[in-house]
């Protein structure tokens, strides 16, 4: 059992709102933690619902748990009570719908009291409730990239900014947060209050260690998650990231990398979601705010994200016609990519070679005009066939015509 009279090592705020399925599991990795010496801050929204009845077993069975229930007002409160609470000489944060590896704040705290780091962070797991776990898209980039177990900053490696918030995967140094008031904005909902919180912690310090060890699960297919619940609106109006654009140290060291997460969260998802003229307009806006020179030199964004950003800042209305007609083309090219998908699989090429041999073979047995239309019949099976032999090349090159017709498109 913990010491209860030892200051502790890291203190772990879990905010908590409906997520009655997988709080347990949640739970269960966090208390079975390796390091015993943590606090343990759940935060829920003071309902009186299945999530209260599993965080009050809890902390019946667990003194290091600290449950106030109380009604925050979402996601960044939450996180805001927890901090202010917090006894640890660490933060965490943990999301009530993902999972722990048991050994995760035993490592990140021995890594952070070795090197002195105010910020100790890793890659994750994307975790599917079938088991199935996947790295993260940026491990094997940063691997390489930023320093390994020793400390940086962002001003030297910018790299760190082009990531996932994923502010979960990390421990903070608590006197670190108070010193430079590390807080997260205070909207109602999770969609992208973490973006500032994640700016703030990584761009006040030189005292950043990257642990290219994943030990965070974090679950992609929640219900109701942010993750699969996607809204333009929120990120449109994140002023803590807009407001940054007017510092000149901002935009000349940290905002070439921390563009790609604005493009990705506004004008790259109009590829797949509808647009108001007003909310394309505001997008248009924000992006104006921007120096053009940090659009251009900025290593982490392609030509064709760099020409979208251009052609949203000098034409929104237009440029969102321009998206709206690739959606429909898209539409259609994934239909089309479902028709060669049939055509080119194996078990159906087989069937029509055999029903092209029957045909033509009965053909031969039959009356002459009886025999007409049965060859017919294996002559156009036999077209299909050979059709559905081509269908994955014909595939292919129109995969490679796509792309390249996306990158005239949004040139001119």
């Amino acid at each position: 059992m913990p010491n209860i009279f030892l200051k502790p090592a890291v203190s772990v705020i879990v905010p908590v709102y409906r997520v009655d399925k997988y709080l347990t599991e949640c739970l269960e990795s966090i208390v079975n933690q390796t390091l015993t010496n943590i606090e343990i801050i759940i935060v829920d929204e003071g309902d009186d619902d299945r999530c209260r009845k599993i965080i009050d077993y809890y902390q019946s069975i667990d003194c290091r748990i600290v449950a106030p229930h109380k009604k925050n007002g979402g996601y960044g409160a939450s996180c805001n009570l927890g901090i202010s609470m917090a006894k640890g000489e660490f933060i965490a944060i943990v999301e009530s719908d993902d999972v722990l590896a048991p050994n995760m704040y035993e490592e990140l705290y021995d890594l952070a009291i070795e090197t002195g780091a105010d910020v100790v962070k890793g890659p994750y797991y994307e975790y599917f409730s079938n088991g199935t776990l996947r790295d993260c898209s940026y491990r094997r980039k940063l691997k390489t990239s930023v320093p390994q177990k020793k400390c940086f900053s962002a001003v030297d490696y910018g790299e760190i900014l082009e990531i996932h918030a994923s502010l979960w995967a990390a421990i903070y140094r608590t006197s670190y947060m108070r010193e430079k008031n590390i807080r997260f904005i205070q909207a109602k909902g999770g969609a992208y209050v973490d973006v500032g919180f994640r700016i703030d912690t990584l761009t006040n310090t030189n005292k950043i260690v990257w642990y290219d060890k994943p030990f965070y699960l974090y679950r992609v297919d929640a219900e109701g998650s942010t993750t699969n619940n996607f809204r333009l609106a929120p990120m449109i109006k994140r002023s803590e990231v807009h407001q940054a654009h007017k510092d000149q140290q901002f935009n000349e060291y940290f905002y070439p990398f921390l563009i790609k997460d604005e493009y990705l969260n506004t004008i790259g998802w109009l590829k797949n979601i509808k647009c108001s003229e007003e909310e394309i307009r505001e997008i248009s806006t924000n992006l104006q705010k921007l120096p053009i020179e940090t659009i251009k030199k900025s290593p982490v964004l392609t030509g064709n994200q760099k020409n979208e950003i251009f052609a949203c800042r000098k034409d929104p209305e237009g440029f969102l016609i321009k998206m709206n007609r690739y959606r429909r083309l898209k539409r259609a090219y994934a239909d089309f990519d479902k028709f060669i998908n049939f055509f080119g699989s194996q078990s159906v090429r087989y069937s029509f070679f055999c029903l092209a041999v029957i045909f033509l073979l009965a053909s031969l047995n039959i009356s002459e005009e009886g025999g007409f239309i049965t060859s017919l019949t294996g002559i156009i099976l036999g077209l299909v066939f050979i059709f559905s032999l081509c269908a994955r090349v014909v595939q292919k090159l129109l995969s490679r015509a796509k792309e390249k017709i996306v990158n005239v498109y949004f040139q001119n």
